[in-house]
């Protein structure tokens, strides 16, 4: 592929921006205003039913408790999820989905489905493979960013 740069650099941006319009999209016409990062936090509760703290949920989004707790309001507010008592020590609140914050997911969870299931009929399994490995590997990259951004910032406080 000629000029390689220039071109997948346009793509991506272009995917980025896509992205943010989707979001937009699906806020605008939603009767509530639900994030990335919200939805996240819903489908990381799918997933871990049990035990999980506010702590958990910051450490899984990479944020700080006080942003956990500010999206954990904000959810239990939609009634999406619930904070109840430990069993056998009151003294740890944990993150519970409600029925509506399981269908929620249920929904959210199609969504991706039938995003996958259109990569599979329009793809070959060599494309496929190589879209993996691609997102992998531009995954790792932005892990990478991440760490050496965070180290940069530590250096200066």
């Amino acid at each position: 592929m000629k000029d390689f740069s220039n071109q997948f650099n346009k793509k991506i941006v272009e995917a980025y921006h896509n992205l943010l319009l989707m979001e937009e999209t699906k806020r605008k016409y939603s009767s509530a205003s639900f994030s990335f990062r919200d939805r996240n936090a819903i489908a990381f509760l799918k997933m871990n039913p049990d035990e999980t703290k506010v702590s958990d949920l910051a450490d899984y989004l990479k944020i700080s408790r006080p942003s956990a707790t500010t999206l954990v309001k904000k959810l239990e507010k939609h009634g999406l999820i619930q904070r109840v008592p430990k069993p056998g020590n009151s003294k740890v609140t944990l993150l519970k989905l409600t029925s509506k914050g399981r269908r929620f997911s249920s929904y959210h969870k199609r969504y991706t489905d039938r995003l996958i299931e259109r990569i599979n009929e329009e793809f070959t399994d060599e494309e496929k493979e190589i879209l993996y490995r691609g997102f992998s590997k531009l995954n790792d990259f932005f892990i990478e960013s991440i760490n050496e951004s965070n180290e940069k910032h530590k250096r200066r406080d």
